[in-house]
This record gives structure tokens, C-alpha cells and sequence, in this order.
């Protein structure tokens, strides 16, 4: 065993248990409903451009989780951290533009951590300035989705 084929079980593993200890069960359903559109959906969609259609990056030794030639456990990674993201959100607007922007810098840092595994590759150019742009849309817009939807959050709210 080693880092390549242990690194997104282990991030999962972890990531879902934050998960249940930090989620309450009473709101666990709408966490979970947004993290599989905005995180495991809004994955699949994100690598089916920037891999299938722009040929940016690719994913690499997957071994038995090559599934259409993306990682199945990336969808479902993305899924719980979004669950977590958003479980966090400040409601301060000032916060919440550090908080996306804090968090865009560490998506393009666990990217280059999944580089580093050796899990999948991307094009020199793409990182880290044109990814960190589209991690601050993927994030913001996760934002949006969860304010203007959400019933977890208070309508009188800003």
C-alpha cells in the first residue's frame, strides 16, 4: 500500500467523519443534498470540461476506481467537503469573502497534493492562477446556491 492508492480513501474516511461529528443529524439530509450537486456533480461536470473537453488535466493511476476515466472517489470527496464548507459558512459578509477565498487556496493546494500522489496531472499553465479562479467561482457559487435555497439558512438574513 501506498500514498497513490490509499490518498482518497483516507481523505473520505476522515472528511466523512467530520462530517457526522460536525453536521447535526436534524440538518444532515440538506447538507448532504447540496453536497452531492454542488460537490459530487459539480466535480463530474468540472473534470468532463477541463479533462475530457480542454484536456487541462487527467487522472492517473487509479487503479480499480477508474470509472470513465475519472477517479470515483473525487466526486464523493468533493461531495463531503462541500457538506463541510458549507456547514461553516460565516454569515458576515466581510468573513464570508475571506472564507471563499481562504478556502479557493486550499482546493489549488490539495490539488497539488493529489499531483503529488501521483493521482492526476494537469497542464504547467493551470496552476496554481487560472485554478484558484475557478476554485473562487466553484465556491462561490456554492455560496449562492445554499443562501438563495437553503432552509438552514434565516430569510432575514442578508
Amino acid at each position: 500500500m501506498n500514498a497513490t492508492l490509499l490518498f482518497y480513501p483516507v481523505y473520505l474516511l476522515i472528511a466523512f467523519t467530520l462530517t457526522l461529528i460536525f453536521i447535526p443529524q436534524k440538518d444532515y439530509k440538506e447538507y448532504l443534498i447540496y453536497g452531492i450537486i454542488v460537490g459530487a456533480l459539480g466535480d463530474v461536470i468540472m473534470v468532463g470540461l477541463v479533462q475530457n473537453v480542454l484536456h487541462i488535466m487527467w487522472f492517473k493511476n487509479m487503479g480499480i476506481f477508474d470509472v470513465l476515466g475519472q477517479h470515483a472517489l473525487s466526486p464523493l470527496s468533493w461531495l463531503v467537503t462541500v457538506m463541510l464548507f458549507l456547514r461553516f459558512l460565516p454569515s458576515r459578509k466581510t468573513f464570508l469573502y475571506i472564507y471563499i477565498l481562504t478556502f479557493s487556496c486550499a482546493s489549488v493546494a490539495y490539488g497539488i497534493v493529489v499531483r503529488n500522489a501521483d493521482l492526476y496531472d494537469f497542464l504547467a499553465w493551470f496552476y496554481p492562477i487560472p485554478a484558484y479562479f475557478i476554485f473562487v467561482l466553484w465556491w462561490s457559487f456554492a455560496v449562492w446556491i445554499f443562501r438563495k435555497t437553503s432552509s438552514l439558512i434565516p430569510r432575514g438574513r442578508p
